[in-house]
């Protein structure tokens, strides 16, 4: 059985990126990118001379069956895993949450007191996916994080590239960012959208042709949402900040802990590699 790593991508964390920019152009490793997930056991399966780097994003619910299912197929995989400091994480995760047009306010979205929020508080700890990890592989996750890709994106790619046994061509990855960011006044007029027309927190999954015209309304409702944000009027676009300071402090003080023991771990068990504070 070939040597097998397995990225497993968590949303808002440069995922799509590492499965879009980067690991296609790894030389001397067998990329298996997010759309043959369900096919990459048989690849690790059917064995070979090169290592096998699988790649998927998974959320908070997708996390634990995905990832029992693929241990049943390589239990001596090395898992690795990307985190963003809980405050901006959510920040991104929010956003996109009112890119989608799925407007709740933000105390709506996540509660910090009585975890009542479309999102449990529960999601957040990233400790938590490391335990996962740990409880179905072999190998102790490579844990990495998304400030030591804004500082040195280079070396960021370097560090997967290593520990992976890989080589590239720096020259063939772009490091710009895969989803750039949503102006203030784009944002803020597809919030106004959703609050008057919100769409479902949770659709149940339905056939494939209605999954897919889902998706193409959304990309459509963003890019309208994009040119009209431009230029509606101001009174359209609401006084309130998307976010405030303090909210952003509350989730960070928060998971604090949960922050700092994951900022341990990989300074504990990911010798040589520099963990974000």
């Amino acid at each position: 059985m070939p040597e097998v790593f397995f990225h497993v991508g968590a949303g808002r964390a440069a995922s799509r990126w590492l499965q879009e920019r980067v690991f296609p152009h790894f030389r001397g490793v067998r990329y298996v990118p997010r759309t043959r997930f369900r096919q990459s056991a048989n690849v690790v399966r059917r064995g070979g001379d090169l290592p096998v780097l699988v790649s998927r994003q998974l959320g908070y619910r997708e996390l634990t069956p995905a990832v029992e299912w693929f241990a049943r197929a390589a239990p001596a995989a090395r898992p690795i895993l990307v985190l963003r400091r809980h405050d901006e994480w959510l920040r991104s995760v929010y956003l996109r949450e009112i890119k989608e047009l799925r407007y709740v306010p933000f105390e709506a979205f996540i509660d910090f007191e009585r975890d009542e929020g479309v999102r449990p508080r529960s999601s957040a700890l990233f400790r938590k996916r490391i335990r996962v990890l740990e409880d179905h592989f072999e190998h102790r996750p490579l844990v990495l994080f998304f400030d030591q890709l804004i500082e040195d994106p280079r070396g960021f790619v370097q560090t997967i590239a290593d520990y992976v046994g890989a080589s590239y061509d720096e020259a063939r990855i772009s490091f710009r960012p895969s989803n750039r960011s949503y102006r203030d006044r784009q944002y803020r007029f597809l919030r106004e959208v959703g609050r008057r027309w919100p769409v479902k927190q949770r659709e149940e999954p339905g056939p494939a042709a209605l999954r897919w015209l889902r998706v193409r309304g959304r990309r459509l409702a963003w890019h309208a949402g994009v040119a009209l944000g431009r230029v509606a009027p101001a009174q359209f676009l609401g006084s309130d900040p998307l976010l405030t300071g303090e909210q952003l402090a509350r989730a960070r003080a928060f998971y604090e802990a949960d922050w700092e023991a994951c900022v341990d771990y990989a300074r504990r068990h990911n010798p040589g590699l520099i963990a974000g504070d």
